[in-house]
This record gives C-alpha cells, structure tokens and sequence, in this order.
C-alpha cells in the first residue's frame, strides 16, 4: 500500500505538487516507450483494466515513435464493439459487460488484422456510444515501418492476441497499489471507479447509477480475463498519479449528488462522498494540457 501525507500550506504548493507528480508520471511513460521501441516490433497492444489511463500512454508512445522517425496510428479495440447490444440481452435486467470480448466482433477486427501488411490499405470501424452504432470507416495506409497501437482492454484476451501471432509487443498499464491518502483509504479498484464514474458521465452519458450498476461486472471480468493475462505485457506502467484525489474531489461530489436518497446505490455513493469531504481541493487549471487526467475531464483549451 501506498502511504501519502499530503498538505498544502498555498496555491502554489498545490502547482509544485502537481508538477512534481506530472514530471514523475513522465518518467515512467519515457521509460516505457523506450522499452517499446527497442522491442522492434509493428504492433504495439496495449492494455489495462477499465479508466487506467491506456489513451494517454499510447499518445506518449506516438510522440517518441515521431521522435524516431516513426509513423504511427493509434486503433482502439472500442471501435471493433458489435451493434446495438442493448437489443441483444434475453433479459431487460441483464447487465452487459462492455469489458468482455463477446461485446467485439471479431470477424471484423480479424479481416482488419489480416489486412495490415506494409504497402496496403486497412479499414478500421469509428463506433457511436449514443447510438450504439458504427458512424463509418476510416481507412489506413500501412508503409513499411509503421508502427500500430492496438489500445484497449481486450488487448489481453487470448482470443483478441492470437489474431497477431508473435508480431506484437505488451504493455500493461493500472493503478498498482491501494493509496492511503491523510489517513483515508482508497482501493486501487475504487480509484479507477472514481475515474470512470466522472467519465462516464461527462462522455458517454451514463447516469453514476449505470456506472454502479455495470462496475460489479466490470470487476468480475477484469479478474478472470484480464488481470490473469497482465504478464503476457512485458510493459508494466504504474498510472497513479498523487495529486489525483484532490483534483476528483469537485467532480466525483458533483456527479454523485445524481443518486436520489431512495436509490439502490445511495449508501454506497454517502461513504464515498464522506471520503472526499477531508481532502482539500486541486484546481484543473494546474493540470496540464497533456495531462493523464484530460482522459477523464476533458481536453484544456
């Protein structure tokens, strides 16, 4: 466990401290990359349990594959989800797994796959979370030394890394460790759930009901098909960040305040409020722009 004692005396403790965050996050991504980069390999799949900050880590690998002269396209695995699978359930109270690989079509990322060759064209899907729909296609050229990104959680499961053979290369990214923060105890399952209920609600629309509603599931899949096949990625990233609960704490009480007294999860939703209610507060306008925390906020103009 994670052991912090954390106190801001000013504003601008609170911009030192997030730098100092940021340059030690930074560090680790650079080490990563160049892991990644001496690996020689095309394809880069890149994984991690639900909100551990997988879009922002393939954005740093980019940015030192450009360094190198590289060019390289980012994929993500959500792009591939099959249509329309609220219509698919048997049971209107059925939960759907959004992390399982049934919700991918596989067929199709397979003949996306199989198309990926040096001097060829590919066609990647570009897949609507309002409508539950494929907005289109947007198609690739692959030249000789490109190198693709395949981003996602499925990226581990066996059946998504056997349409790869051997010419790819891991990395795994998550929170690592419980944190307690001032005494206060934060799993490092409820610190990515504290990300995705934000998320959630800013880009996808979800109620923070839904986003209880789902993680009990979400929980269950990551232990049995994803946490079990994290060492197939010889690239492990640690993704915590320390100043991160101080900069939730506006955003998680706000979005928590959704839950009405007589919901199924409103005692749930009280204990993690009271949580917050001690932290002081870390203002976005310190974070920067190419922050790890725009996956979950939004980019800064």
């Amino acid at each position: 466990m994670r052991t912090l004692n954390i106190s801001f005396s000013s504003e601008k403790d609170k911009k030192e401290f997030v730098k100092e965050c940021e340059n030690d996050f930074e560090k680790r991504l650079s080490d990563a990359s160049e892991r990644v980069i001496k690996s020689g390999k095309r394809n880069i799949l890149l994984s991690g349990p639900t909100c551990s900050g997988k879009t922002t880590t393939a954005n740093k690998i980019i940015d030192d594959f450009i360094k190198d002269g590289k060019k390289t396209t980012v994929i993500s695995f959500d792009d591939f989800f099959k249509e329309r699978l609220d219509e698919r359930r048997v049971d209107e109270n059925e939960k759907i797994d959004y992390d399982s690989v049934d919700v991918l079509d596989l067929d199709l990322l397979r003949r996306c796959v199989s198309n990926i060759k040096p001097d060829s064209v590919f066609e990647v899907p570009v897949f609507d979370f309002v409508s539950q729909r494929r907005a289109g296609f947007v198609k690739h050229k692959v030249e000789k030394d490109d190198i693709l990104i395949f981003e996602g959680i499925q990226a581990v499961y066996p059946e998504v890394i056997s349409l790869f053979g051997t010419d790819y290369t891991g990395i795994f990214i998550n929170v690592n460790e419980d944190v307690l923060l001032n005494g206060i105890f934060f799993s490092r399952d409820e610190i990515r759930f504290i990300r995705r209920i934000v998320r959630d609600r800013k880009f996808r629309g979800a109620s923070p009901d839904f986003t209880y509603f789902l993680w009990e599931t979400v929980r269950e899949n990551e232990d049995k098909s994803i946490f079990p096949n994290k060492n197939i990625c010889k690239v492990q990233i640690d993704s915590f960040m320390g100043y991160e609960l101080f900069l939730m704490k506006r955003y998680v009480l706000d979005t928590l305040k959704e839950i009405k007294k007589d919901g199924l999860y409103f005692k749930e939703a009280e204990k993690l409020k009271e949580k917050f209610e001690g932290l002081d507060e870390i203002s976005y306008d310190y974070i920067p722009a190419n922050s790890l925390y725009t996956e979950f906020l939004g980019k800064k103009n």
